[in-house]
C-alpha cells in the first residue's frame, strides 16, 4: 500500500510549517494593460481545437481555454504555471523539461527518467506547439510562454483528430503569428524574491514586422529568464551501508567515506530559460497563405527540484554535482489555400531536442544489489570504497512530422474533415553509471557489446559500472477523418475515425563491467540487437471511432453527447526473453501492446444573461483496459518489465464558468472532479496497489477560483486586482506499491495588483502567499524517497510596455 512522507517527516522530527490562510497584504501577478475598464460581456475565444478556427462555444467538445489576456493576468511562464490553473489536469516531474502531463485521472503514475526516452512508456496526452506534437516520455518539451497567444486543453480521447499520445487527452499552446499591415511590439521585465530563497528575473520582448502590405511580414520573440533556487544541498557524510542486500563476501575493515564539503550550498537549484522564435508570413494571393516559423530555447539548470524529508523541508544531499543542459530547435512550416469550394492545409515540422547531464546516484549505495561487488565484498578488496555514484545521461530525439488536410464548406449541410499524418521519430539514450571506487578495484574499462548497435562505439571512461545505449525508432502512417451532418437546423451528427499503422523498433545494449585484471575492455551484458532479432521492429495498427451528437436548445445553449477512443502505441522490454530459469519458461514479453481508452461523455454550454454568464460543463465515464504498467513477477523475472496488466474506470464531472456581473468584476471557476478506480488486479502480479485503489496524480478533487476587478483612474490610466485560489485534493504517487506514497491536499493563494496608463503597466504579484509546501510529486528513483515541492512564498515586479 501507499506510504506516507509525513511519517518520515515525522520520524526525522521535522514538521511542516503551516502559516494561516489568511490573505497577506501583498499582491500578485498580472500584464495586461488597460486605458478603460470592459463591458459587461464576456469576449468571443476563437479555437482550433477542431482543426477549424471556430468559438469555444460553438464546438461539442469539451475545451478549456486561457486567452493572451488570461495568460498574462496569471503572469504564466512556463509549464507549472499553466498546469497548476487548470483543473482536471495534473503533472509528475522533477524540474524543468522532466515533466509529465495527465488529464481526467488517466494515470498510474510517473515514469522513471534514466531510461525514459528509449525504453519508457510513450505519453498518454499529447502536447502541441501551433500543429506541430512535441510530446515525450517522461520528459516533455517545456517551451517559455513568451508572445504566446492561448493554452488550449481538450480533456479525453483526441484520438481520431489527433492521434497516439492523445489517449486521455491534448494540450495545444498556440504562439501570435505575424500580422501583415500593423507594427506591433512590447517587452516584459520583471525580478521576484522567494522566501529564503534567491531572486528571479525576466526580460522578454515580442515585435510584429509588416514587410509588404497584406503579403508579407514577420514577428520575432526572445526571452531570457533565470528563475531563483529554493532547495538546500545541506553537508553531508555516507559509507556504504552494511545493510546493503547485496552483501555477500568479506567486508574490509576500512569503509571509506564520501563527503560533499565542496558542493554544500543554499538554493542550489536554478534555471535559466533563453530563446526566440522567427516567424514568417506570406500570402501571395487571397487564397494561399504560407507560414515558416522557427524556435530554440536552451535550459540550463543547476541542482535538483526535490528534496528528502528525512532531511528537513527543502533540505537534499547530493554527493556529486547536479545539471543539465536542455536544448531543442523547432522548425515547422504551414501552407493553408482553397480551391474551390475545399480547404486545404499541409502542415509540417522538425524537431531536434537534445539533453545532456549529470545527476547524483549515490543512493543507489544503500539498496543496489551489487554495489558491494563493484566496490566493497569481492575477495581482494583492501577496502570499501567511496559510495558517491553519479549518471552521465545523453538524450537526443529527432522527429519529422506530415499532416495534409482538406475540409469540405463549412456551410453545407453535409460537411466532412479528412487527413493523412505521417512521423518519423528517432530517440537516441545513454547512459553512463559512474562508480568511481571501481577504477581502485581494478575494474577493465567498459564498452559497447559487440554486433550491437551503438550510438557511442567508444569504450566508457574509467569507473563506468554499468551503462545504456539505446536507440527507438517510430514510424507512423494514419488516415483520419470526420463526417458532419446537420439532421436539422439544431441537431447535428459528428462520426469520425482514424487508422494507424505504427512501427516500432528497439536496439542497443546494456553493458556492465567486468573485474578482470589485466584485460582488454570488457563487454560483458545484454545485446538487445540479437535478443529483440525476431520481434524487432513491431507492427501496431488499428482503427479507433468517435460519434457525437449535437443539440442547440437556442443561440445560448447547447448539448452534446459523445463516444470516443484513444490510444497509445506499444513498445520493447529491454529484457525480453528473459526468464527466472535462463532458457525456460514463462519468459518476458518482447514487447507490449497498446493499450486503450473509451470515453462516454454528456456535456453542455450556455452563454446567459446577455452574455455575461458562461457556464460549461460534461459528466463522463472512462474505461481504460489493458493497462501499459511496469510490473514485477517474481515466476518471470526479478526485473521489472512492461506489461499490460490491469483495468480501470473513471467517473468524473468537470465544471468551466466565467461571470461578468458588473463592467468591473470579473469571476472565474473551475472545477474537476475524478472518482478513479483500478478494477482489475491479476492474482499472480506482484508490487499493484490492490483493486478499488484510486490510480495515481489523480486527486479526487480540484478547483481554481479566481476573481477580478478593474476600474478607471482617468481618460488614460487604470487599476486592476486580482485574487485566484488553487486547490488540489490528496493524492498517491504512483499505482506501483514500492512507489507509491501519499500526496497531501493543498491550497495556494495569488494576487495581484496594478496600474495602467497609455502604453504602459506596472504589476505587483504574490504567489502562494500563505507559503503552502505542497506535494507536487514524490518519486523512490534515486533509491530516495525525494519530495517535489511547489515554489515557496514569492513577491515580485513587473513591467510591462506595448506599442
Amino acid at each position: 500500500h501507499y506510504q506516507k512522507i509525513t511519517d518520515l517527516r515525522e520520524r526525522a522530527m521535522f514538521k511542516k510549517k503551516r502559516l494561516s490562510h489568511s490573505i497577506a497584504a501583498a499582491v500578485g501577478a498580472s500584464a495586461i494593460g488597460m486605458s478603460g475598464v470592459q463591458a459587461a460581456v464576456l469576449e468571443e475565444v476563437i479555437v482550433t481545437a477542431t482543426k477549424r478556427a471556430e468559438s469555444a462555444q460553438d464546438i461539442p467538445i469539451t475545451i478549456q481555454a486561457l486567452g493572451e489576456e488570461t495568460l498574462e493576468d496569471l503572469g504564466i511562464g512556463n509549464f507549472k504555471d499553466y498546469i497548476r490553473n487548470l483543473a482536471g489536469v495534473t503533472s509528475g516531474g522533477r524540474g524543468p523539461g522532466r515533466n509529465e502531463i495527465f488529464i481526467r485521472g488517466v494515470s498510474a503514475g510517473k515514469g522513471g527518467l534514466k531510461i525514459a526516452g528509449a525504453v519508457g512508456l510513450e505519453p498518454n496526452v499529447a502536447l502541441y506547439l501551433d500543429e506541430a506534437p512535441i510530446s515525450m516520455g517522461g520528459r516533455n518539451i517545456d517551451p517559455y510562454m513568451t508572445d504566446m497567444n492561448r493554452v488550449e486543453v481538450l480533456p479525453g480521447p483526441q484520438g481520431t483528430l489527433y492521434g497516439a499520445s492523445s489517449q486521455a487527452g491534448t494540450v495545444r499552446l498556440i504562439t501570435n503569428k505575424p500580422e501583415f499591415n500593423d507594427f506591433s511590439a512590447g517587452f516584459d521585465a520583471s525580478i521576484s524574491d522567494t522566501k529564503d530563497g534567491d531572486q528571479s528575473n525576466a526580460l522578454e520582448a515580442h515585435a510584429n514586422i509588416p514587410l509588404i502590405d497584406d503579403t508579407l511580414a514577420a514577428r520575432v520573440a526572445i526571452y531570457n529568464v533565470k528563475e531563483g533556487g529554493y532547495i538546500n544541498n545541506i553537508r553531508s557524510t555516507k559509507q556504504i551501508s552494511l545493510a546493503n542486500p547485496g552483501f555477500g563476501g568479506t567486508v574490509p575493515d576500512t569503509r571509506a567515506t564520501a563527503r560533499n564539503d565542496s558542493l554544500v550550498k543554499d538554493n542550489f537549484n536554478d534555471a535559466t530559460y533563453q530563446g526566440y522564435r522567427l516567424g514568417l508570413r506570406w500570402a501571395p494571393n487571397e487564397n494561399w497563405d504560407l507560414q515558416l516559423q522557427h524556435t530554440n530555447q536552451e535550459i540550463e539548470t543547476d541542482g535538483v527540484w526535490d528534496y528528502d524529508p528525512l532531511l528537513g523541508d527543502l533540505n537534499s544531499e547530493s554527493f556529486q554535482p547536479d545539471y543539465a543542459d536542455d536544448e531543442f530547435d523547432l522548425t515547422a512550416w504551414t501552407v493553408s489555400g482553397r480551391i474551390a469550394n475545399l480547404d486545404l492545409l499541409y502542415t509540417g515540422s522538425y524537431l531536434d531536442r537534445t539533453v545532456e547531464g549529470i545527476s547524483d546516484y549515490s543512493g543507489y549505495a544503500d539498496s543496489g544489489p551489487f554495489i558491494p561487488y563493484y566496490i566493497c565484498d569481492y575477495p581482494g578488496y583492501a577496502n570499501c570504497g567511496e559510495p558517491a555514484f553519479f549518471l552521465d545521461q545523453y538524450y537526443n530525439t529527432e522527429r519529422t512530422t506530415h499532416e495534409f488536410r482538406l475540409n469540405t464548406d463549412a456551410e453545407r449541410r453535409l460537411r466532412a474533415l479528412v487527413g493523412v499524418f505521417y512521423d518519423d521519430t528517432e530517440n537516441v539514450e545513454r547512459g553512463d553509471w559512474n562508480y568511481p571506487a571501481t577504477i581502485e578495484q581494478g575494474f577493465a574499462p567498459n564498452a559497447p557489446i559487440t554486433g550491437s548497435t551503438a550510438s557511442n562505439p567508444n569504450a566508457r571512461n574509467p569507473g563506468v559500472a554499468f551503462f545504456n545505449d539505446f536507440t527507438r525508432a517510430k514510424e507512423e502512417l494514419s488516415f483520419f477523418g470526420e463526417l458532419y451532418f446537420d439532421i436539422t437546423d439544431d441537431l447535428t451528427f459528428t462520426a469520425g475515425a482514424r487508422r494507424y499503422d505504427i512501427e516500432i523498433g528497439l536496439k542497443g545494449s546494456s553493458n556492465f563491467a567486468n573485474r578482470d585484471y589485466g584485460s582488454g575492455d570488457a563487454d560483458w551484458g545484454r545485446n538487445v540487437d540479437e535478443v529483440l532479432k525476431d520481434s524487432s521492429p513491431a507492427d501496431f495498427q488499428d482503427t479507433i471511432l468517435k460519434f457525437n451528437l449535437q443539440w442547440n436548445l437556442n443561440d445560448d445553449i447547447m448539448v452534446y453527447g459523445t463516444w470516443s477512443e484513444g490510444y497509445r502505441p506499444g513498445g520493447f522490454n529491454r529484457n525480453g526473453g528473459s526468464s527466472v530459469v535462463p532458457g525456460e519458461p514463462p519468459f518476458v514479453p518482447d514487447f507490449y501492446q497498446s493499450d486503450e481508452v473509451t470515453n462516454i461523455e454528456l456535456g453542455w454550454k450556455m452563454s446567459l444573461f446577455d452574455q455575461s454568464l458562461r457556464f460549461n460543463g460534461a459528466i463522463y465515464n472512462v474505461k481504460w483496459e489493458a493497462m501499459q504498467i511496469g510490473v514485477l513477477d517474481f515466476d518471470i523475472s526479478n526485473l521489472t518489465f512492461i506489461d499490460n496488466v490491469s483495468d480501470s474506470e473513471i467517473n468524473g464531472i468537470e465544471i468551466d464558468s466565467v461571470w461578468v456581473p458588473t463592467d468591473n468584476l470579473s469571476l472565474f471557476v473551475n472545477i474537476s472532479y475524478n472518482d478513479t478506480e483500478l478494477t482489475k488486479v491479476p492474482a499472480n502480479i506482484v508490487g499493484l496497489e490492490p483493486e478499488g485503489s484510486s490510480l495515481a496524480l489523480a486527486p479526487e478533487l480540484q478547483y481554481v477560483l479566481r476573481g477580478r476587478y478593474d476600474w478607471d483612474l482617468s481618460a488614460d490610466s487604470a487599476a486592476f486586482a486580482q485574487l485566484a485560489y488553487q486547490y488540489t485534493d490528496d493524492q498517491i504517487s504512483s499505482i506501483v506499491s514500492g512507489a507509491s506514497f501519499a500526496m497531501d491536499s493543498y491550497g495556494t493563494w495569488d494576487a495581484t495588483l496594478g496600474y495602467s496608463r497609455d502604453n504602459w503597466v506596472v504589476t505587483l504579484f504574490g504567489e502562494n502567499l500563505t507559503n503552502e509546501l505542497a506535494d507536487l510529486f514524490i518519486s523512490n528513483e534515486d533509491d530516495i524517497v525525494k519530495v517535489t515541492p511547489n515554489r515557496p512564498r514569492t513577491y515580485g515586479l513587473r513591467l510591462s510596455y506595448k506599442l
